[in-house]
């Protein structure tokens, strides 16, 4: 299963930088959870199909830009780690973003179902051998 969660991931990150939010959903488990930075920082979780939805529209709303490009994903026996640069610009302010992180995504029934995103990328690295 390793080249096809790997791929599913890939496809996943590809949907979320287009903003094709239905192709992205189809590739989530309907059961799936995100941590995404932003649920982190505001204690929420997003869940289901619906919460990818009002994630991506949340952040679209406070972002003008936000991209996270993949430079190394690696299959984990069910979990895939994403070692990537996201790259952003803050809608109010200007700021620009452009920094490494790192992500967890946790596979069931070759669909995401769990996404936590690290703003430090060795923690992603020891979560995902966990």
């Amino acid at each position: 299963m390793s080249r096809e969660n790997v791929e599913v991931v890939r496809r996943g990150f590809e949907a979320f930088n287009q903003r094709d939010v239905d192709g992205l959903v189809g590739l989530c488990h309907p059961d799936c959870e995100w941590l995404p930075f932003r649920a982190q920082l505001e204690g929420e979780v997003y869940r289901g199909h619906d919460g990818i939805r009002r994630f991506v529209s949340e952040l679209d709303d406070d972002w003008t830009e936000f991209e996270i490009h993949p430079e190394e994903l690696n299959d984990l026996s069910g979990r895939v780690l994403v070692m990537g640069r996201v790259r952003a610009l803050a809608g109010a302010s200007g700021i620009a973003v452009d920094t490494l992180a790192g992500f967890v995504l946790e596979m069931r029934d070759g669909l995401m179902e769990r996404l936590v995103s690290h703003s430090d990328p060795e923690a992603a690295r020891r979560a995902a051998a966990k």
